[in-house]
């Protein structure tokens, strides 16, 4: 898991250096006590990001659920500080984030007798912190892959909508991104979210080249839901496919440019 303060360096710009390190202790402070509550490891802060993971030095078989659960609670904690920052008229800030699961090399790394220390790498890091990015696009709090979704996948406890199908930058493969979607309610029917409903019909007319089709689903879900950065971000690419139709070879997956 890789997380982000959503707009953090214009924060730092608007505030003072005492003020930046003061809110950004109370928030990380707060955000290492979700991940260990959740079984995770910190693995080291980078600036304002955190990167977390499950499953080693000893074997988790359910880092997928703790991951995920780990996101909603650090999502949950975000709400409360918010309103506590406006209650003291501070400015607030929300993150974002990225979960990925596969295989890692995990050990001592670094240079011996000067600085060591215990961390993962390997392609499955690398990607998770590109999924923490890719967030930015779509504007949506966490991106989880499929390599996680398909783990929980036979659970009800979590929610999730099909972004997209993307190449990230320095990969071939494509992988299918999914939303993080927030937990039903208790007395909700499981599958019950009307946006990815929507969401999920706009985008088979998106992949299926209906080009008319996708542009008036996609409207309608900006009109009913227009905070959803999602669906603003398929209607413009609509849009000018409808004007401009891609090539016969065009599979439906968007190749990502930027980390």
């Amino acid at each position: 898991m890789f997380t982000d303060i959503k707009g953090f360096t214009t924060f730092s710009e608007r505030n003072p250096a005492e003020v930046v390190v003061d809110r950004l202790n109370e928030y990380l402070s707060a955000m290492v006590q979700i991940i260990h509550a959740h079984d995770g490891t910190v693995d080291k802060f980078m600036g304002d990001g955190i990167m977390a993971y499950w499953g080693a030095p000893l074997p988790q078989p359910d880092h997928a659920r703790l991951a995920l659960r780990c996101a909603l609670g650090m999502k949950q904690k975000m709400a409360e500080l918010t309103a506590a920052w406006q209650a003291r008229g501070v400015e607030p800030f929300q993150i974002r984030g990225g979960i990925l699961s596969g295989r890692v090399v995990a050990g001592n790394i670094g240079s011996t007798g000067q600085k060591m220390e215990y961390t993962v790498i390997g392609d499955t890091v690398n990607q998770a912190s590109r999924l923490e990015g890719a967030g930015k696009t779509y504007g949506i709090d966490f991106t989880v892959g499929e390599s996680t979704r398909r783990l929980v996948e036979a659970s009800a406890e979590f929610r999730f909508r099909r972004l997209d199908c993307v190449r990230v930058v320095g990969k071939t493969e494509p992988v299918e991104l999914f939303e993080l979607r927030p937990a039903a309610p208790a007395s909700a029917v499981a599958s019950a979210d009307p946006l990815v409903e929507r969401f999920e019909a706009a985008l088979e007319h998106y992949r299926a080249r209906r080009w008319d089709e996708a542009v008036n689903s996609f409207r309608m879900l900006t009109a009913d839901f227009p905070g959803d950065g999602a669906s603003k971000l398929y209607l413009q690419r609509c849009i000018e496919f409808q004007a401009r139709p891609p090539g016969v070879d065009w599979d439906g997956v968007f190749n990502r440019q930027e980390k």
